[in-house]
């Protein structure tokens, strides 16, 4: 007896006018699925399954992911085909191995069911559990009952001869089964496809050649599905597209050109489809080893009518018993009620489907999961695409699954990781060490039932400990003869995945050599540690000078974390070099060791630490600090011990070379400090020294660098040093853009491939410029080696920076890039902002995906800039004073034309353009703001965006002016964060961008109070509009009409104009404030890196700004120069509130337009005023009091 069950695949009703969007999403690439995929399996609830002939595996991506969640291998040797059953098992063409495999679930735990001759080219499984097989080789077609005990199959169709008769076949591969039992079989070198009813063994030509109906010409079919209304979907590999069949016939759907490609419309010998529950397909694209997915745009959604009709009907029954003596006679009546329901079921256009989620990186499985040091911030990212044209409104979501035993186990997640972004971000440390899968579901929020989920698994790895003998890790000091030298890793140790480092896991050995005469000594290849009395005749001691017989070190505590050499142990003027050697107690495999070099003198010497201002540049590597060529160093030193009698301080820079046979590196002085000192070097006599990148870069062949502090005091001098070895960039390979013209709707494709670096390669940033390549911006960035980006419009150079996981990066110019606008675009976004959900770029910045949207809001904010500028243009040419409608930028020159009588029309034209796009940026600026900071890549890409969308300063409305306001300061208070972990080349970039922000808003808050550009309709609107509390809130300011009234003028217009005055007056006094806390936290993250002697100057057309650290007696008599012919010269003499020797940052600000009521004066007209500025501020970003000397 036969069981039916459900049907495990999808079979999706069409409408005859349905459409797929020709261009496919890559769902899966060669590394997922291997060269050339063969089958692909998606069952009802939308897992897929693919068979990786090249791998030997199966890929099963469960829950909408993007990334397989299972691999299932079972002894496999190239599988071609699977199908899975309702209950999940999962049969599998095990080719080279002759037979049909069965799996239990995404497990690899399974069992023979059906032998064969060869490979299974197509298998289906019948609602009646019958397993059928296509043999090409053998021309047949078989099958077998699963409930069979036996492997032995039948033949279902076909001779086992070769031919094109109605019983014969010519490499039959793709099969279907519809419920009456009646085989399709895609007869592929006869070029057609087969229909054999059931229990026949003659078939009928049903498509193809020979076919009665000839209406498609097939070339190689490989793969058939029907639909719910049984309509052919066939895989016309020869042909390289997808045809498919409706009321009208069959048409091409895909890959209609019939060239071989990789293009996102074209395929290449495309194999087997299937179809998801929505009507997407996917397929396998064998050539191009790839799956393909073809996203439904247009279909037909069911909507199901239920009628239901009740039946009532009476019967009456009479029964007679008759007894000896009596006769009784009883009625029953029965009523049956019989319910009918009839179900209509209509069909009605569907416009939204479920949302596509990709996340980057995303090349990872469970078996093989992206690996991140628990020290280390990082990040996924996702490109989310929407398809509804009613809403684009989402919910995104992430959530963690610990994966120690599987998946199943929520974590609660760290406060400080956030999941409701379309990026996850997870700061160091958040994550203990172990598996994880990540996952991203993103909801439609008016339509919930349109859902994707994708995942990504993550292994938190740990760092390595950071070994330091003394503070700071200084590699070498000197001591005195006569003095106790204390070693300490316990306590100067960092642990990087721990917030303090654990002294009591570790286990130490300390050894010691004497520096350029002997190696470390050794007993049969071993190494004796300090506390072994065993002598190396060849490498003697460090402490056998000793001439009391008494021991020369002792340890500290029982750990031996703590070692002391005792005073007169270590001979004088002699260089020793000590090393520890770590391992951890609770797993030995876990080891470090650290270096000292120390330097004995016949006096007293106060320990000298020294360490690196950004301690992410200068990173452990044995018995040196690894440093970036392409980045400033900046060091600090300290005074340890009794430093009250320090007379001077002075650094120097040597060069190295390494003597492989001694084990020495030989230091020779570089003999040009003096005539680049503040050129390269800055701070050479103070506590802080600073070599630019120049050093490096004008000295390649020089790999090993010692800068060295010497502290001399009035009776004795000590010396540390640091030693550097240059950190190589990533190397061997190449960066390239396709296509190289297009316009700005263009996702242009970059692919670097082959670089490699030994500390790994953290990520890719794409620059581009015009003109100057002092201006290049920084465009997108990628933690993967393949991306697409949007550019804005020009002819743009393009620079790939490739960086290592160390801060190392290598440049790579690529080809020149002309863009042109797409106005059809930019026109529809313009005049359909309100309603705006079928627009490209609304659809993409709706993604939230942070490159994407800068990207966009970039390129519309240039191109409105430049629209603005032809703007103002034509109306002063037409008699529009330019002081009325605009703010000139910094430098600029006002020239005396021909005066213009003014053109009321011009003026009704410029205001109607000028608040349709200021219209534009008030919705643009929502997608701007809530985006996720991860890293420097974050702060420059967003400070860009904000500085390009504030550009146009007469078109900023108070909405987005305190939105933009908002985001800008905490750019600058993350960045500060940041001050002391990036490189100062990022942070100029940063804090130029963010200083245009504030300029820009400065300028554009003030411009309609004075009366130099126009008041906004979006603002008047909103400033006169009843507020929502109007009836409830009795203190509303907007209902006080004494605060609006001019004198005794209480009409409505003066009203009207009053408030938006009133409202206007308040925000620039909230964003004056805040932007004076931005300028000082970018003053404070400057002062970090410049150092005495160090300048910094940011000059463009919107802001200008000059940062230099100076001693406060050189201000005396100092002049600084500004834009164009403006300076401050500072008095000869002045009193200050701090010492003359203290180190202060000199900051001069010009801005193109003065705030409004900053003069002191009533009668100054500040109107045609720039803003000028200067503040002196110490080094905790205190500002310095500056008083004329009154004599």
């Amino acid at each position: 007896m036969f069981s039916v069950k459900a049907l495990s695949f999808n079979q999706p009703k069409f409408c005859s006018n349905a459409t797929w969007n020709p261009n496919a999403t890559t769902f899966a690439n060669q590394t997922t699925v291997g060269s050339s995929p063969w089958g692909v399996f998606v069952n009802t609830n939308n897992s897929i399954y693919a068979a990786d002939y090249a791998n030997s595996r199966i890929q099963v991506w469960n829950n909408n992911n993007s990334n397989p969640t299972a691999t299932i291998y079972g002894n496999l040797s190239s599988p071609n085909s699977v199908f899975v059953m309702t209950n999940g098992d999962i049969y599998v063409d095990n080719g080279n191995n002759h037979r049909v495999d069965k799996f239990t679930g995404n497990t690899n735990i399974s069992v023979s069911v059906m032998n064969v001759n060869e490979r299974c080219l197509g298998l289906f499984v019948d609602i009646n559990d019958t397993l059928y097989c296509s043999m090409p080789d053998y021309k047949q077609v078989i099958k077998k009952w699963l409930n069979d005990n036996t492997n032995t199959s039948t033949i279902a169709a076909g001779t086992g001869a070769t031919g094109s008769a109605p019983d014969t076949f010519n490499g039959p591969q793709g099969i279907f089964v519809n419920i009456n039992f009646d085989l399709y079989v895609a007869d592929s070198n006869n070029d057609r496809i087969q229909l054999f009813h059931s229990g026949q063994l003659n078939g009928t030509t049903v498509a193809g050649n020979g076919s009665t109906n000839f209406t498609i010409l097939l070339n190689h079919p490989t793969g058939i599905l029907l639909d719910a209304d049984n309509y052919l979907f066939i895989v016309d590999s020869g042909h390289n597209r997808i045809v498919g069949s409706g009321p009208n016939g069959f048409q091409c759907l895909f890959g209609c050109s019939q060239v071989a490609s990789s293009a996102s419309n074209q395929l290449s010998g495309p194999q087997t489809l299937s179809f998801d529950s929505y009507g997407n397909m996917y397929v396998a694209d064998q050539n191009n080893n790839r799956i393909q997915k073809f996203d439904l745009l247009t279909n037909c959604s069911a909507t199901t009518t239920t009628t239901t009709t009740t039946t009532t009907t009476t019967t009456t029954t009479t029964t007679t018993t008759t007894t000896t003596t009596t006769t009784t006679t009883t009625t029953t009546t029965t009523t049956t009620t019989t319910t009918t329901t009839t179900t209509v079921t209509q069909y009605i256009n569907q416009k939204c489907f479920s949302p596509a989620v990709t996340l980057i990186p995303d090349a990872s499985i469970l078996s093989s999961p992206l690996q991140f040091r628990r020290s280390q911030d990082f990040s996924i990212g996702s490109i989310i695409k929407l398809y509804c044209n009613l809403s684009l409104s989402i919910k995104t979501e992430w959530t963690i699954q610990n994966c120690t035993s599987s998946c199943s186990y929520q974590i609660q997640i760290d406060s400080t990781i956030q999941t409701t972004f379309s990026e996850l971000y997870i700061p160091a440390r958040a994550l203990p060490y172990g598996l994880y899968e990540l996952n991203l579901t993103v909801t439609m929020i008016d339509y919930p039932l349109l859902i994707t989920s994708s995942s990504v698994y993550v292994k938190i790895i740990p760092s390595g400990i950071i070994v330091n003998l003394v503070q700071l890790g200084t590699p070498m000091i000197e001591s005195g003869h006569e003095q106790d030298l204390k070693l300490d890793p316990g306590i100067y140790s960092v642990d990087p995945d721990a917030y303090e480092f654990n002294a009591s896991e570790w286990k130490y050995e300390y050894y010691c050599r004497i520096y350029g005469l002997y190696m470390f000594p050794k007993l049969n290849g071993s190494l004796l540690p300090i506390d072994n009395s065993t002598i190396d005749p060849l490498n003697p001691s460090c402490l056998s000078n000793r001439t009391d017989n008494q021991t020369g070190w002792k340890y500290s505590n029982s750990i031996k974390s703590s070692l002391t050499i005792l005073s007169r142990s270590l001979q004088s003027n002699r260089t020793y070099q000590f090393m520890v050697y770590m391992e951890n107690r609770l797993n030995p495999s876990i080891q470090a060791t650290g270096y000292l070099l120390v330097q004995v003198e016949d006096i007293y010497s106060p320990v000298i630490a020294v360490g690196c201002v950004i301690s992410t540049m200068c990173v452990s590597n044995t018995e040196f600090q690894l440093v970036n060529p392409t980045t400033q160093v900046a060091l600090f030193s300290i005074c340890i011990g009794n430093c009250t009698t320090l007379q001077n301080i002075i650094w120097n820079v040597y060069q190295g070379s390494s003597n492989s046979s001694s084990n020495v590196t030989q230091w020779i002085l570089f003999n040009q400090m003096n005539i680049y000192e503040n050129i390269w070097f800055f701070g050479r006599n103070t506590s802080n020294f600073t070599s630019t990148n120049q050093l490096f870069l004008n000295n390649p062949l020089i790999e090993l660098w010692r800068f060295e502090v010497v502290y001399n005091f009035t009776f004795e001098t000590s010396v540390s040093s640091l030693n550097f070895i240059i950190n190589q960039p990533p190397y061997n390979g190449s960066c390239s853009m396709n296509p190289l013209n297009g316009t700005t709707s263009t996702l242009f494709t970059i692919e670097c491939p082959n670089w490699y670096d030994e500390n790994g390669i953290q990520d890719y940033s794409l620059y581009i410029w015009t003109t100057d390549q002092r201006e290049r911006m920084m465009i997108a960035f990628s933690s993967v080696s393949t991306f697409q980006v949007y550019l804005p419009t020009g002819l743009s150079h393009t620079i790939m920076y490739i960086r290592d996981t160390l801060g190392c990066t290598a440049e790579f110019n690529m080809s020149s890039i002309n863009v042109t606008t797409d106005f059809d675009t930019i026109n529809h976004l313009i005049n359909n902002i309100q309603s705006s959900t079928n627009n490209p770029l609304i659809q993409i910045l709706s993604g939230g995906n942070q490159n994407l949207v800068g990207q966009v809001i970039v390129s519309v904010s240039q191109q409105f800039n430049q629209m603005n500028n032809e703007s103002i243009d034509n109306a002063v040419s037409n008699g529009i004073p330019a002081a009325s409608i605009s703010i000139s930028s910094l430098g600029s020159q006002t020239s005396q034309g021909i005066s213009t009588p003014m053109n009321d029309s011009a003026l009704i034209e410029y205001k109607k353009q000028l608040n349709s796009l200021a219209n534009v940026r008030d919705q643009l600026v929502n997608y701007l703001v809530d985006l996720q900071v991860s890293d420097s890549n974050s702060l420059k890409l967003q400070s860009l965006s904000l500085a390009q969308l504030s550009g146009s300063t007469n078109q900023l409305t108070r909405t987005v002016l305190m939105l933009v306001s908002n985001k800008c300061y905490q750019l600058s208070l993350t960045l500060r964060s940041m001050a002391t972990s990036i490189a100062y080349e990022d942070v100029q970039i940063i804090a130029s961008q963010l200083i245009q922000c504030a300029t820009n808003i400065l300028s554009a808050v003030n411009g309609p109070l004075q009366e130099r550009t126009l008041v906004l309709d979006l603002d008047l609107s909103l400033a006169t509009a009843f507020p929502t509390d109007y009836d409830t809130d009795i203190d509303s300011e907007w209902s006080n009409p004494n605060l609006f009234a001019n004198g005794n003028d209480f009409s409505w217009k003066t009203i009207e104009q009053s408030r938006n005055t009133y409202y206007q007056k308040q925000l620039a006094t909230t964003i004056s404030n805040q932007m004076n806390e931005l300028k000082s936290l970018l003053t404070s993250t400057l002062s970090v890196h410049i150092n005495i002697g160090q300048n910094l100057t940011i000059n463009t057309p919107s802001s200008f700004m000059s940062l230099e650290t100076i001693s406060i007696k050189s201000l005396s008599n100092k002049q600084i120069q500004q834009v164009g012919n403006a300076q401050i010269n500072m008095p000869e003499h002045f009193n200050s509130n701090i010492s003359d020797n203290s180190a202060v940052m000199l900051r001069s600000i010009m801005e193109p337009l003065a705030a409004y009521g900053s003069s002191k004066s009533q009668s100054a007209n500040t109107n045609v005023s720039t803003s000028i500025s200067l503040s002196v501020v110490d080094r905790n970003g205190n500002e310095v009091t500056i008083k004329t000397d009154e004599t």
